[in-house]
């Protein structure tokens, strides 16, 4: 997931005051790398890791000693002895930490971002250091909004993320485009589907539960999920509009709410359309022999899952490795 959707998740009014900081570049390895972002609230709330803890509350510390808008931070985790800075944790990389006051113009920008990215648009962001900082965050469609001062060079909308020195801008630049949570749509609200939906919030995707039983369907059962649709699977997928980059597993337990999901999902291109249950019962489902590459059957990796909790984590497995582009066939192989 990026980052920075567990940040915005977190933030509202309360949030002024607070610092937002980004590893901006890295130079060798490290735990994690640019876009990794961390939230330090006024109140003492820390949301996100920059690392693997090993920076954090060193930087907590001096974020306390600073009242600039703006810093940079750089740790060089190289050393392996307990002299160095990292206590010695010979991660061998060197992180660049960018750091930001949050006043109320930038945390109304940044609650404005969040509507954005729920909306399903992608934006580019881009900050800018030197004599006129900045940020600018620019979406598929719609006004740019930010705090900007001249034209966007077009050396900033070339790449997909980092840090570079723009010459028209003379400064440096950290670009970033944010695309919107993945969606997950799981059909089905038995108990085997809870901790599928748990897990797959946890990991960073927005997720759907859709099934026609009120009782399963409901907040009490899947508080983790952003949205509950009950009805029968005509009644809602008439009402999702499902797109390419969607992930979509079918889990009813019922032979013929199966079907008739599957027979109105199997002509949709789908980043991953996974069916619980054996590859028999899924040839039945589809009334053929041989089930089509694109559709995981069984849904998730073939880790050698038992129970609901262990079946569950198989398929996020298998949801991360596809939404990170390897292709459903590669996916199944690793």
């Amino acid at each position: 997931m990026e980052d920075i959707h567990e940040l915005l998740d977190a933030m509202d009014a309360s949030t002024v005051g607070g610092v937002m900081a980004a590893v901006v570049k890295v130079t060798g390895s490290a735990y994690k790398k640019e876009g990794a972002a961390m939230l330090f609230k006024p109140d003492g709330t820390q949301v996100g890791l920059l690392s693997a803890g090993c920076l954090e509350e060193d930087l907590n510390e001096r974020l306390k000693k600073v009242d600039q808008p703006y810093g940079e931070f750089v740790y060089d985790m190289r050393g392996e002895d307990d002299f160095s800075w990292g206590e010695g944790s010979g991660c061998n990389g060197v992180i660049h930490v960018w750091t930001e006051r949050l006043d109320e113009e930038y945390t109304a920008h940044l609650l404005q971002l969040k509507e954005v990215l729920r909306s399903g648009q992608t934006v580019l962001m881009i900050k800018k250091r030197g004599v006129r900082p900045g940020y600018l965050f620019i979406p598929d469609s719609g006004c740019a909004f930010g705090q900007w001062e001249g034209e966007v060079p077009d050396d900033c909308r070339v790449i997909e993320r980092g840090m570079f020195f723009s010459k028209a801008l003379d400064s440096e630049v950290y670009v970033h485009k944010i695309r919107p949570k993945r969606r997950l749509v799981v059909f089905g609200a038995g108990p085997d589907a809870r901790p599928l939906v748990s897990f797959a919030a946890a990991a960073g995707f927005s997720v759907t539960v859709s099934d026609w039983r009120p009782a399963f369907c409901s907040a009490f059962h899947f508080p983790d999920a952003e949205k509950r649709m009950v009805g029968f699977p005509d009644e809602v997928l008439s009402s999702i509009a499902l797109k390419p980059e969607d992930c979509v597993v079918v889990m009813t337990h019922n032979f013929k709410r199966d079907r008739e999901l599957i027979e109105a999902l199997k002509g949709q291109g789908l980043r991953y359309f996974g069916i619980l249950g054996s590859r028999k019962r899924t040839a039945r489902l589809l009334g053929a022999d041989a089930i089509p590459s694109r559709i995981a059957s069984p849904a998730g990796l073939s880790i050698g899952a038992q129970g609901a909790e262990e079946i569950a984590i198989s398929i996020v497995a298998q949801l991360i490795q596809v939404s990170h582009s390897i292709g459903l066939r590669e996916a199944a192989c690793l």
